[in-house]
């Protein structure tokens, strides 16, 4: 598997755990928190367990969402069941050569309380165009794998994005977001750098991103090389 899909999903599946909505079935994983709609996701799905995947999702023991690495043979066969594909993400990675080095930005802060995790929900939401809970947000500032933070702009907090380091000691960039009519002051660019910051002087010799394809071009400027592509279908 392409180390940054397996990266997303570890953050996923860190997600589900802190949040207490992470299952483990034979040959996939899911996250299917009440009440919301992110993080809703199925992954790690094998081809043999496809065929079971609709009546789980129509008793509501799944999410409707799977995400998976680009795979011809798998796709087919999600295809083949009903599923349509909803959207496409590069999988890029940047390797740690200890030359880059980004500046600290004094109007981003680190979320350590209910205050801040109620602020990043709201960011976040906006940002992104759906619902993201407090309730959903709130534990991961009990992780020790997990930073969160927001920026903010004159008095408002308009930004935000999470660092995530996996169980082999890399760190991944998630939730970057600004909200939309606080684009183009170049916010998002200083988060990125934040966090980059962030992973740079924890010694990660890998950081993984999933970027669309606006996102894509900036991030490559930064340093990071696309790797492949996560795919993400419904039914």
């Amino acid at each position: 598997m392409i180390p940054a899909i397996q990266h997303q999903f570890e953050f996923w599946r860190h997600l589900g755990q802190m949040g207490g909505y992470f299952n483990q079935y034979e040959g996939v994983s899911s996250l299917f928190p009440k009440d919301t709609t992110w993080p809703s996701k199925i992954f790690d799905l094998k081809e043999h367990h496809i065929i079971g995947l609709k009546n789980k999702i129509a008793s509501y023991q799944l999410a409707k969402s799977v995400a998976v690495e680009e795979n011809e043979t798998l796709e087919n066969l999600l295809q083949a069941q009903g599923f349509r594909q909803t959207s496409s993400v590069a999988a890029m990675t940047m390797h740690n050569t200890a030359e880059v080095e980004y500046a600290n930005y004094p109007e981003i802060e680190k979320v350590m309380d209910a205050f801040g995790a109620k602020m990043f929900a709201k960011i976040a939401s906006k940002s992104f165009g759906y619902t993201i809970y407090e309730s959903t947000i709130a534990p991961l500032i009990h992780s020790k794998k997990v930073q969160l933070f927001i920026g903010r702009y004159q008095r408002d907090y308009v930004s935000c994005g999470i660092v995530f380091q996996d169980s082999i000691g890399d760190f991944g960039l998630h939730m970057i977001g600004t909200k939309r009519k606080f684009r183009g002051f170049g916010l998002g660019k200083k988060m990125t750098e934040h966090l980059l910051a962030t992973a740079l002087k924890n010694d990660s010799e890998f950081i993984h991103l999933a970027a669309s394809k606006l996102g894509a071009p900036i991030y490559h400027k930064l340093g990071f090389q696309h790797q492949g592509y996560l795919k993400s279908y419904t039914i």
